[in-house]
């Protein structure tokens, strides 16, 4: 089950004309939510490679917007056997260019408030500012 994105995400995102074609492979007329599963697990594991860097808990990100969405795109291009249209490869490349930023610290999920997991060993100060520096000497 996916975590970042579910069928209705994808029906709300895309036409459902689209999601049929792409998955419908037996002409039953109906979409195939197996298919649109799978793909959305493909996403949700690139996703969570990617967020897990900066966020130990990935599943508390559930019903991220921002997540959802890249998760929805990634997940479309997916289920393109060949030949998506240029539409479909930009969101992707967008969605990785997010994930990437994301990964970097760049790009927030919890409104700026993120902060970084302890690390074995690890020995935290409190310091005073200091005195001298670039942003604090002026026109010197």
């Amino acid at each position: 089950m996916s975590i970042f994105a579910d069928l209705a995400a994808m029906q709300a995102r895309f036409e459902a004309r689209d999601l049929l074609q792409l998955t419908d492979d037996q002409n039953t007329g109906a979409i195939v939510t197996s298919r649109i599963d799978a793909a959305l697990d493909s996403a949700d594991a690139l996703i969570t490679g990617y967020v897990a860097r900066r966020h130990r808990n990935t599943a508390q990100l559930a019903g991220n917007t921002i997540l959802r969405d890249i998760a929805c795109d990634y997940a479309f291009y997916l289920l393109w056997r060949s030949d998506a249209p240029d539409w479909v490869i930009e969101r992707k490349k967008a969605a990785l260019k997010q994930l990437e930023q994301i990964a970097a610290g760049t790009l927030m999920l919890d409104q700026g408030e993120e902060t970084a997991a302890p690390r074995p060993g690890q020995i935290l100060t409190d310091t005073a500012p200091k005195r001298f520096g670039r942003d604090n000497m002026g026109s010197y």
